[in-house]
């Protein structure tokens, strides 16, 4: 326990009195001193008697009645004063006995007494109750020697002589040691005490326990060196005003005193601490970078002035060696209660690689967004509350561009996992994916992976792939779900195209083997008509017969043609698909055009019992066109019409100006027309409504791809319509930069 806490412990009345033995050799001599007083008023009343005898032997008796009343007078007031002398002095020694007794007993520190041959005489009750043993006890040689360690007894007893032979007390600190071992710091102040001549001096032995003191005073050093050590880490020095004048106010706004750095100012600024200026505007002249001095400035004189009581400020600072440093620095005045400065104090810091680090992940978190932004990826987490039967709700956090990349409100993103589900996830996939999601939460998978659409407030329909984990705590509690949203939306988009790419190809493979299929059918029959019918006429097979055999040439001739066509038809196709069509353009008649064209089918119309009728518009412009072209377009659309109408059945052919002044031909037929599905792929290559060998009107199934491509050379275009059992409409439009007006 600490020596200021302690207190005198009183005395039993049953334990016999430490201090009369003791102190008795101390004020014997006094005791002696009032007995030679008493001794002394004796001899002087013998002396007086003495003188009045001689007076009356030798004198006068009027004078000598005088003496002797005078000597008598002056005797007896000696006596008396003598007396009283020696009243007072007996009570003053006797409060001050009281007052060493009361002292030694009761003083707040351990007291020891010994004589010259170092034999205890007394110790008092704090000697008692630090050391652990009783006063008898500790007047003990082998007791008292072993409260000292082993090796400091022989010091401690050089201290004793040298003190007993001093007029000064002599002090030092060593260890005391308790009767249950423990070891107490004390620092022991050496008296002697002298009572009279040719007696030898006591030892009185003050003792203050400072163990706890010297406790405080290790750990303010450990702190100190701790403090000192955090600095350095957080390359942080401080410093205060120190005034030349401690009795003039204490205020930096004079020149009467300067700031003083601790020493890691050197670690910082690379200038010892005593080589920094001592007042603030020479030290930013010094060590701030220029560019910022105006605002440090600025800051210095506002705090002088005490416009404000504090501040925080944060510049480049230039480092011995050149480089650039940045500085955080604060400081503030601390007042007392009448509002008076009693001191300034304030710190600089090196924040470079802080500030540094900042701009490292200021760049990291640009480069993450600018990625998440490019993948179409936003992040969430739910901090769920543990509360809840269900654990929901929770603490909800997202990413600042959720709302963007999906096309969303904020309020929407801030909508806990089933309200989402409920109002934001496509009504068809809403309920699949919340199963999914709620058998994930509560299942022992740790992520879950799945696509569903959402309905985005500003973009539509958009495919979403959510990302899912979970954090499950020692319990096996989910304490959190964390996740991520992807807009694949464009990928869902490409791979639709990719399968439509696919299917088309798949569809153009099988079209163009339906088309080698068909052409070896179309191409044989023609042939073998031509191989037949002119070995018929070689061989003359029917004898002399020129009609017959001139017929044979007919069909043989017809044969040819049909062929022509075909092989034409694949290698305009050809050609169309390399992009090797030149449009040879000049101005043609379209009506002109289309006589021609039907003057070519007229004849299988008429076989085929079909009526074509016109209707064109009157004083309809030129066209700026390729006239062969044109006729192959007109040519491939009416014969379609031709070979797919019925007996009896009537196909109009009109041309007119469009509202828009384009040029458009119409071709109606009233034939067999097709189904929505047959005609899905009509203008493809090699593609046919009826793909079988076995069809009734064969074809190549190039013509309507022939036509498109020649329309959009010209910049026009095809529409198409139909229905099945009541014909086909078929729409030409060339764009009024084609058309032009008659002189």
């Amino acid at each position: 326990m600490a020596y200021g806490t302690s207190t005198a412990a009183p005395r039993s009345t049953s334990q016999p009195a430490r201090a009369g033995s003791a102190l008795s050799t101390l004020w014997g001599s006094q005791s002696r001193s009032v007995a030679r007083r008493w001794v002394a008023c004796a001899l002087f009343g013998l002396m007086a008697l003495a003188s009045i005898a001689t007076i009356f032997v030798a004198g006068s008796p009027a004078i000598e009645g005088a003496l002797y009343v005078l000597i008598v007078v002056l005797a007896v007031t000696g006596i008396a004063v003598v007396l009283r002398m020696g009243k007072a002095s007996d009570a003053t020694i006797a409060a001050q006995r009281q007052l060493v007794d009361a002292g030694f007993e009761t003083a707040d520190a351990i007291v020891i007494l010994r004589n010259h041959d170092g034999h205890m005489l007394q110790a008092n009750a704090v000697a008692e109750r630090v050391s652990g043993f009783t006063s008898r006890e500790l007047m003990e040689q082998t007791v008292w020697q072993s409260r000292f360690p082993a090796d400091d007894w022989e010091a401690e007893q050089m201290v004793e002589l040298q003190a007993l032979r001093s007029d000064r007390p002599v002090f030092r600190e060593s260890a005391w040691i308790s009767k249950s071992g423990e070891r107490r710091v004390i620092r022991w102040s050496n008296v002697a005490l002298r009572h009279g001549t040719g007696t030898q001096p006591a030892l009185l032995k003050i003792g203050l326990d400072i163990t706890e003191l010297r406790r405080h005073e290790m750990s303010l050093l450990r702190n100190e060196t701790y403090l000192r050590l955090a600095h350095r880490l957080a390359k942080l020095c401080h410093w205060h005003w120190q005034s030349d004048n401690p009795l003039r106010p204490m205020d930096p706004g004079h020149r009467t005193g300067r700031f003083i750095y601790s020493e890691e100012a050197q670690d910082i600024f690379g200038y010892p601490a005593d080589e920094l200026p001592g007042y603030g505007d020479d030290f930013a002249a010094m060590i701030i970078h220029p560019d910022d001095r105006t605002d440090v400035f600025a800051k210095y004189k506002a705090f002088r002035t005490r416009a404000s009581s504090s501040y925080s400020i944060e510049y480049r600072a230039i480092h011995r060696d050149g480089h650039i440093l940045y500085i955080r620095e604060n400081a503030e005045w601390i007042l007392d209660d009448d509002e008076n400065v009693i001191q300034i104090v304030g710190t600089f810091q090196d924040v470079t690689e802080l500030r540094a680090s900042e701009r490292q992940l200021k760049r990291a978190q640009t480069d993450l967004r600018r990625s998440l932004r490019m993948s179409g990826l936003c992040h969430w987490s739910w901090q769920l509350s543990l509360d809840s039967v269900d654990g929901l709700p929770g603490i909800y956090q997202s990413s600042g561009d959720t709302a963007d990349l999906l096309g969303l409100a904020p309020e929407d993103v801030a909508l806990n996992d089933y309200d989402w589900h409920q109002r934001i996830v496509h009504p068809e996939d809403a309920k699949s994916s919340w199963d999914r999601y709620e058998s994930f939460l509560r299942g022992p998978e740790t992520s879950l992976i799945q696509d569903y659409r959402i309905l985005s407030r500003y973009r539509g329909i958009r495919y979403v792939r959510s990302f899912c984990e979970k954090t499950i705590d020692a319990q096996g509690r989910v304490v959190e779900v964390a996740g991520a949203l992807q807009d694949v939306t464009e990928q869902r988009q490409r791979e639709a195209e990719l399968i439509r790419a696919k299917n088309a190809a798949e569809i153009a493979n099988r079209s163009k083997t339906e088309f080698l299929a068909n052409m070896s059918h179309e191409l044989r029959t023609p042939l073998n008509a031509v191989i037949g019918f002119s070995q018929v006429i070689r061989d003359r097979h029917f004898g002399d017969a020129p009609d017959r055999y001139s017929a044979y040439a007919d069909d043989i001739h017809k044969s040819g043609q049909l062929l022509l066509k075909l092989i034409s038809d694949v290698l305009d196709m050809s050609k169309l698909e390399a992009g090797k069509v030149d449009l040879f353009e000049e101005m043609v008649d379209i009506p002109t055009i289309a006589a021609d064209c039907l003057r070519m089918l007229q004849a299988r119309a008429d076989e085929g019992n079909v009526r074509i009728e016109q209707n064109w518009e009157r004083d309809l412009p030129a066209l700026f066109a390729d006239a062969r072209a044109v006729a192959q377009v007109l040519l491939n659309v009416l014969t379609n019409a031709v070979k797919f109408s019925p007996p009896e059945r009537s196909i109009y052919l009109t041309g007119r100006l469009g509202d828009g002044g384009d040029y458009v031909i119409v071709i109606r037929d009233t034939g067999i027309g097709m189904s929505a599905e047959a005609m899905q792929n009509l203008f493809s290559a090699f593609h046919q409504a009826d793909a079988t060998i076995s069809r009734r009107f064969g074809g190549t199934g190039l013509g309507l791809a022939i036509t498109k491509r020649l329309m959009e050379l010209h910049g026009g275009s095809i529409d198409l319509s139909s229905e099945p059992g009541q014909g086909t409409r078929v729409v030409l439009r060339f764009p009024q930069a084609r058309v032009r007006m008659r002189d």
